[in-house]
């Protein structure tokens, strides 16, 4: 029986596809699973950045493979559901084939948006990571529409692996490092230093929701403002959802 969508629903950071991921068809199978529990009382569905480890759109080549996430993702959509996307920084260059083949909705920058009465700041997370210079240049250069071009004008045979390969070295470098797997505290997030100074000329932010960091994290910024970090859906398998009145950071099929 069909019930009223009265939920909204927020998850990031599968990296369907990533080279580094155990069982990759097993995680996908696990993302699928829970959009079909949710397929009944979901009003909208964001996802946050990164659900895929790469993508990249060709006028006529998109990467192979999510055929069972992104037919549920259609799924939903067909129901009327809303499907929005924000780019990250390993899938950022999604350009018009979600939304024609499965109706998305694209967000290429942060968002402050009202959902069901309170008011939302909404963003992959990369936006706002000031830990280096490399990466603020790196994060430019993806973005760059010259740099797109020039880069789409490589066959896919050459661009599609090395981008896999170097997601492979980085993630690997990345978990040799405790700050990329651990919460580090409120002085040493980059996501709430940004958070707390934003909210000094933007008060009436009550909720900030990013991927990108992924960990768990439901933060009190002040009196009437909350933080969360959505996790990933490679270890944690979580999401947010939201009804109008509770705020809940969940996990799903979660093992005792």
């Amino acid at each position: 029986m069909v019930t009223s969508r009265t939920k909204i629903y927020f998850a990031s950071d599968a990296h369907l596809g990533a080279r580094f991921l155990s069982d990759g068809r097993a995680a996908e199978r696990k993302l699928v699973r829970w959009l079909d529990s949710i397929k009944d009382d979901a009003q909208a569905v964001w996802f946050l950045g990164d659900m895929f480890d790469y993508w990249y759109e060709y006028k006529y080549v998109v990467p192979k493979g999510f055929t069972r996430f992104l037919g549920k993702v259609a799924e939903l959509s067909d129901a009327g559901v809303e499907i929005h996307f924000f780019i990250g920084n390993h899938d950022i260059w999604m350009f018009d084939y979600l939304p024609q083949e499965v109706g998305a909705i694209i967000h290429r920058e942060p968002l402050t948006i009202d959902l069901l009465g309170k008011r939302f700041f909404l963003a992959h997370g990369d936006e706002v990571d000031d830990r280096s210079r490399a990466f603020r240049f790196m994060r430019w250069l993806f973005r760059n529409r010259v740099c797109q071009i020039l880069y789409s004008a490589i066959h896919p045979r050459w661009t599609f692996g090395f981008a896999l390969g170097w997601s492979l070295s980085s993630r690997k470098q990345g978990l040799k490092k405790q700050e990329e797997v651990s919460y580090q505290g409120e002085s040493a997030e980059y996501l709430v230093r940004f958070a707390k100074s934003y909210l000094q000329t933007h008060p009436d932010i009550h909720f900030f929701i990013f991927g990108h960091r992924h960990i768990m994290l439901d933060l009190m910024l002040s009196r009437t403002s909350r933080l969360l970090i959505a996790g990933d859906w490679m270890q944690h398998f979580s999401y947010i959802v939201w009804d109008g009145e509770s705020l809940f950071l969940e996990q799903f099929e979660v093992e005792e």
